[in-house]
């Protein structure tokens, strides 16, 4: 088979498994909206906030469940039956050891945080580590073989029993226990779905599979992702530590209120493109292409979004969290200015990933973390707010030499970045001016939120779509949404 096919085939599994992806995630970011919703109304701040504190310490210890070997083997190019097999054993063992290390030291977690309900919770949630395990290389299998609708299928199947489980608990009066046991029966239905879907099935381990690579491999991902812990969660433990509960409750909540819908068209993206981009890793122009496109249509996407999140907060807040939630709104619009970019920002990750760089992403992820702490520290004197806002400030500052570091060795540079955000991120930026403009004027006359967000909306998308068909290659951008719309477009833009 020639090298032409082959990426004909790539391209086509590719448009599939994301248009089946970005159906998936439509329904998952439906489920986390009700969850949303309902469970914002029957729990508390506080409740969350005492979550926040054991998933803070439960992210940590999910660095070392994996072993970065999921990863390995994805950008693997063969993989055989005992290597999986393995690997399979080596990921039970370490969630076995990571929940037993959980429940020793969910006495000292509680003594650090002041809250003692944290160790009770702490010793439930550990037991997810190793259900999880069990289904790790059920789920690389169906990665590998781009088989992405049923890899969601499983992650929903979960998520909608895990919600059940959540609401009926959190009707019957038990608080933080709701999210808790949600999460334990998700992962029980998601692990058990795997095992169905996948066909695979582990074999007696045995030496001489030739595991070395993988594991030198997985050890640097590991070490990114230990690094990048202090980037994604140490906001939440200064808050929590230093502001208390109800703070990082509500820091938490304009978080993953704010991340929803990003993640739920980032998720798709990157689920595609790290396989793929790993299959075409020594094809350097259709590498180059391919990442590109991914760029474009998520800042097709994400920026438009972000841009009216911010403009729409009060009413979004209110709408979907009731009144009582109201303060978290001007930490959700500085989320919404970091989430602006960052989508896209991330994606550098893919390019070093698929290419099998381990000291280089390391070594960016020492930088990306030293700046995001540094903005948390610095931000931490003016509570949950100055904590957003310093992270904002790092992102930025941080943007062009992570991009930078990232494409060294490859077709892609800055500018192909810059080129490929930059309509979409005017043309935000101008729909947001009108839509802000319009709520200003209906500000006094007792709208509704959710009659103010339908009139930001109906001033918003028509301006963005007009004022992105003015910029350079304006067509071409409204080509390709409309080519997704139709669902024939995942990667078609260039």
């Amino acid at each position: 088979m020639s090298q032409s096919i082959d990426l004909q085939e790539l391209k086509r599994k590719s448009v599939r498994g994301g248009l089946v992806t970005v159906f998936s995630q439509g329904l998952a970011v439906a489920i986390q909206l009700v969850s949303t919703v309902v469970l914002g109304r029957l729990l508390s701040p506080e409740d969350y906030g005492i979550m926040a504190m054991v998933m803070a310490v439960t992210a940590f210890a999910g660095l070392f469940r994996d072993l970065g070997l999921s990863a390995a083997a994805i950008q693997r190019q063969e993989l055989s039956r005992g290597q999986q097999s393995n690997l399979f054993w080596l990921n039970v063992a370490m969630g076995t050891l990571l929940t037993l290390g959980l429940v020793t030291g969910s006495s000292w977690v509680a003594a650090f945080y002041r809250k003692a309900e944290v160790r009770n919770v702490i010793c439930l949630v550990a037991f997810n580590f190793v259900i999880g395990s069990l289904g790790t290389q059920s789920g690389v299998t169906l990665l590998r073989k781009l088989e992405f609708g049923k890899k969601a299928a499983t992650e929903i199947a979960g998520s909608i029993v895990g919600l059940v489980v959540s609401i009926v608990l959190a009707l019957r009066g038990h608080s933080y226990w709701s999210l808790a046991w949600g999460g334990v029966v998700s992962a029980v239905v998601t692990t058990t779905a795997l095992f169905l879907f996948s066909g695979f099935f582990p074999s007696l381990p045995r030496p001489g599979t030739g595991l070395r690579e993988m594991l030198k491999f997985g050890a640097s991902i590991t070490t990114f992702e230990l690094i990048n812990y202090f980037h994604r969660n140490l906001d939440n433990i200064l808050v929590g530590r230093v502001c208390g509960t109800e703070a990082l409750g509500l820091y938490s909540r304009a978080y993953s209120l704010l991340m929803l819908p990003i993640n739920a068209m980032r998720n798709p993206i990157l689920s595609v493109g790290f396989p793929a981009m790993s299959r075409i890793q020594y094809e350097p122009e259709s590498f180059r292409n391919y990442y590109l496109q991914v760029v474009r249509l998520m800042a097709l996407a994400a920026m438009p979004l972000t841009a009216f999140l911010f403009v729409s907060a009060r009413p979004i807040v209110r709408l979907i969290l009731g009144e009582k939630w109201e303060p978290i709104c001007p930490i959700f619009s500085i989320l919404a200015v970091v989430a602006f970019i960052q989508p896209m920002l991330t994606l550098w990750a893919m390019v070093v990933q698929s290419r099998g760089l381990g000291k280089r992403y390391v070594q960016m992820g020492i930088f990306n973390t030293f700046c995001s702490v540094s903005g948390f520290g610095i931000g931490l004197f003016w509570g949950p707010i100055g904590v957003a806002a310093g992270y904002a400030l790092a992102t930025y500052l941080s943007a062009w030499p992570l991009l930078r570091w990232a494409y060294q060795g490859t077709a892609i540079r800055v500018r192909d970045f810059v080129r490929e955000i930059a309509s979409p991120g005017v043309a935000s930026v101008s729909a947001g001016g009108c839509a802000a403009a319009a709520l200003i004027g209906i500000s006094g006359l007792g709208w509704m939120p959710w009659g103010k967000l339908m009139i930001a909306g109906f001033v918003f998308c028509p301006a963005y779509l007009l004022v992105l068909s003015l910029l350079p290659g304006g067509k071409r951008d409204l080509a390709v949404i409309w080519g997704f719309v139709r669902s024939k477009g995942f990667a078609r833009s260039g």
